[in-house]
């Protein structure tokens, strides 16, 4: 989002404040400013469990309310929650904080929602379809070959697409390290991990490159392998694939 729109968001990480690490600190700049004054003036650290949610972690919330899951018995439907437009947080301690928070531009929700607050003083703007553009444009620069349409618009269309993206992201290595799904993108991807695939790919008997990127060549060869073990071979080396090919030998 501030790719496209330059400091449309910005953290608050540097306030007293407590954050876990599922939060994403960020706010648009006035609600930044308001949520600051709000802890200066209580002079206590704020608990925050929840503010900026991407549409992929909406999209898992609104999923989990609707089949009354993990607790959660409200959730926006993606493309409409405030937590999108950098106007929102969750707290602990809500009725604590109000008076200082209202005193500041914040709204509380209510008793449907107990830790929920809403900024809404000046000076901010609408952003949420700016979250649903952001993902459709990292959606078209991973997947050249299934282009969706960049208009803002969250849909039948975007959901599949937030349904059928890796979770980790594209191209990028999990929170905390671990293995991250490789799979054929542009631009490719590149790494270690991929190199010590491919040599345990040509270990196994397989045919490939040995260079660390995750072309059209390790792809193939990792159909081939999948096909071979009994799993879906659509090039996609994750959990399944990973566990098959670097199990321990015995």
């Amino acid at each position: 989002m501030n790719a496209i729109v330059p400091g449309v968001l910005v953290t608050f990480d540097s306030f007293n404040v407590s954050i876990g690490p599922a939060v994403w600190p960020y706010l648009q700049q006035p609600a930044k400013e308001a949520l600051g004054r709000a802890i200066a003036d209580r002079g206590q650290t704020l608990s925050v469990n929840s503010a900026y949610r991407t549409i992929a972690q909406q999209l898992i919330l609104y999923n989990h309310s609707l089949r009354r899951r993990c607790g959660i018995s409200i959730a926006a439907r993606p493309g409409r929650s405030n937590h999108q437009s950098g106007l929102a947080v969750d707290i602990n301690d809500p009725q604590g904080w109000r008076p200082f928070l209202e005193r500041q531009g914040w709204s509380w929700l209510g008793r449907k929602d107990p830790p929920h607050f809403n900024y809404v003083g000046g000076g901010t703007q609408d952003i949420r379809s700016l979250a649903v553009l952001a993902f459709q444009k990292l959606w078209n620069k991973n997947n050249l070959n299934s282009q969706i349409t960049e208009d803002s618009a969250y849909g039948p269309q975007v959901e599949s697409c937030l349904n059928k993206s890796p979770i980790e992201g594209f191209g990028a290595t999990p929170p905390g390290g671990g293995s991250r799904t490789l799979r054929l993108s542009t631009p490719r991807m590149e790494g270690d991990d991929i190199r010590e695939i491919q040599q345990a790919l040509a270990s196994a008997g397989f045919q490939l490159d040995l260079d660390g990127v995750y072309g059209s060549g390790t792809a193939a060869a990792v159909k081939e392998f999948q096909a071979k073990e009994g799993l879906e071979a659509d090039g996609i080396f994750g959990p399944a694939s990973r566990t098959k090919l670097l199990k321990p030998k015995l």
